[in-house]
């Protein structure tokens, strides 16, 4: 058997996900993002390529970090649009595919990623109405989930395309939130 290079499963899974979105109704409408291969690279660099449960779950982790992304942007379009409510359909159908795959896990698998897309939320919710949030709260409404899949498959999630995924989010911030960032993903190597 040929092995397996991150790529190829980086572009297979991209397929497998696309297929999965390919409603007719979210097609027609082309509500559904493009793959983001930056984060699919991110999580494919943690696992073991041979591992069909390992696709599986990074597959699984990809639907749900869509998911809750399409439904962050419902607020951008009107109450009542149709646009609002093809973001939450999409995002709808996106956490179906989650736990759909989720299916074929332990329980225990639905029970870990259930909590974490918890406080996930939880921490979306206090970056939206609070001001001087902690590092510790950015970093579970960005990175939650993909820490949730790192610790199932016992893999340290800082990967080389997971550390530039994190940057490219952090540019938003301020830098004395830049430099705390910055710590705090120094000790997650340590």
């Amino acid at each position: 058997m040929e092995q397996l290079t991150n790529e190829f499963v980086v572009t297979d899974l991209a397929r497998q996900i696309e297929t999965r979105m390919n409603h007719p109704y979210l097609t027609k409408h082309e509500v559904v993002p493009a793959v983001d291969m930056l984060l699919l690279r991110w999580m494919v660099e943690m696992i073991d390529l041979e591992s069909i449960e390992h696709r599986q779950l990074v597959m699984a982790t990809y639907f749900a970090h869509q998911a809750l992304d399409l439904h962050d942007q419902v607020n951008s379009s009107p109450n009542g649009s149709l646009a609002r409510q093809l973001k939450v359909l999409a995002g709808d159908f996106a956490s179906a595919q989650f736990y759909k795959i989720l299916t074929d896990f332990p329980s225990s698998y639905s029970d870990r990623f259930g909590q974490s897309v918890q406080r996930v939320n939880a921490a979306k919710c206090t970056l939206l109405l609070e001001k001087n949030v902690s590092m510790n709260v950015w970093l579970e409404a960005n990175v939650g989930l993909i820490q949730t899949l790192s610790e199932l498959i016992e893999q340290p999630y800082l990967t080389t395309s997971g550390k530039r995924m994190i940057e490219k989010k952090a540019t938003a911030l301020r830098q004395d939130q830049k430099e705390q960032l910055t710590t705090l993903l120094a000790h997650a190597v340590a």
